[in-house]
């Protein structure tokens, strides 16, 4: 699943709805995790991720890979 949508909120709305439908070794791709203009969603992104039990992978491409 990629995740755009260039706004926090309904990033971390559509990855809560999605995460219990979305199978083991399912992929995650958060498009603007790791730039340093977007450091709000970085730190949103992380926080839902400490509430799963999971962290989220920084690509070199600035973005972010979650594997369930």
């Amino acid at each position: 699943m990629s995740i755009d949508m260039n706004n926090v909120n309904p990033e971390i709305a559509a990855m809560d709805y999605f995460w219990d439908k979305l199978s083991k070794g399912g992929i995650i791709v958060l498009d603007d995790y790791a730039y340093m203009t977007y450091d709000f969603q970085y730190e949103a992104h992380n926080n839902w991720a400490k509430q799963k039990g999971i962290k989220i992978l920084s690509l070199p491409t600035g973005q972010g890979l979650i594997i369930k």
